[in-house]
């Protein structure tokens, strides 16, 4: 255990958690709904046992005495460190995951300030990734249908086990294009292992052209009940330009509001102006930032 004294705020030491622990880690994060959902979700997918399977993790987090948690880190299963917390407990959590040596931090995710005090932590590795987020979230009520879809030029629909093996090369395109990976085997077979598990719970949503030939697609990425988040945009270079990434982040908010959730949020570049307007345009408002650094 380690513990630290906060100026005005109560004492509190690190805490393991595990199975049994899900109402009070969820209690703070609900806090931090627009900055959590990957957590939140995860949680819901996997609890928090960790056996090194997918959606798992190990979660530390900060707790004062009456048991309520202040801030938490999960070292997630593929090895990302998911952030809930002040920079400087960040930076207290992510050094008590790193001490145990035996799974490698890949990323850093979460609200911009906790990232870049934990990079700090990693500034010996080669960046893959050095992303500043914006950060936006949307009513669901709010959505504004792309001309295009809503007047039934273009269709969506969820993708299914037969669009694995183009969506499997999309999904490497992606890696390549936005997080700067290598091309191999590796990332052949985790794209692959992606979206199977993606299409499988029914995340995956497609735009398609007048013979149903898939055109463009975006994943809820994290989800919870009320609220979904958006990731995984793709439309290939060929067919860019033609707003098929907007209407397949309006599908799959559609989705999202017939499966009964209430608000969406997503994350991207600052610089990257095309999904700037895009989302500006489907009724999206910046709320904040946020950070993503992926680490070779």
């Amino acid at each position: 255990m380690c513990a630290k004294s906060l100026s005005a705020e109560p004492t509190t030491r690190i805490v393991r958690l595990g199975p049994g622990d899900e109402g009070r880690l969820d209690a703070y994060l609900a806090l931090h709904p627009a900055t959590s959902l990957f957590l939140r979700s995860n949680i819901r997918r996997a609890g928090l046992e960790d056996r090194g399977q997918r959606y798992q993790g190990r979660y530390a987090a900060l707790v004062d005495d009456a048991g309520l948690v202040h801030g938490v880190v999960s070292h997630a299963w593929n090895g990302n460190l998911l952030i809930q917390a002040e920079p400087a407990d960040a930076v207290i959590l992510a050094r008590f995951h790193m001490a145990a040596g035996d799974r490698q931090v890949q990323g850093i995710i979460g609200p911009l300030p906790a990232v870049r005090a934990v990079q700090s932590l990693l500034a010996d590795r080669p960046l893959l990734k050095d992303g500043a987020e914006d950060l936006f979230d949307l009513r669901l009520t709010d959505v504004q249908l792309p001309p295009r879809l809503s007047g039934e030029v273009m269709s969506w629909r969820r993708a299914r086990e037969g669009d694995l093996p183009l969506l499997s090369q999309w999904r490497c395109d992606y890696c390549l294009e936005t997080l700067g990976e290598a091309d191999d085997e590796a990332l052949r077979a985790r794209a692959m292992a992606d979206v199977t598990a993606w299409v499988a719970a029914g995340d995956v949503f497609l735009i398609t052209g007048p013979d149903g030939t898939p055109l463009s697609m975006a994943t809820h990425n994290a989800r919870i009940p009320d609220t979904v988040q958006i990731g995984g945009v793709w439309t290939p270079v060929r067919l860019r330009g033609q707003g098929l990434a907007r209407a397949a982040v309006a599908a799959a908010l559609l989705a999202a509001r017939e499966d009964g959730a209430k608000t969406a949020v997503l994350f991207t570049g600052k610089e990257n102006a095309p999904a700037r307007r895009a989302y500006l345009a489907l009724g999206f408002r910046i709320i904040g930032d946020y950070g993503i650094v992926l680490l070779g």
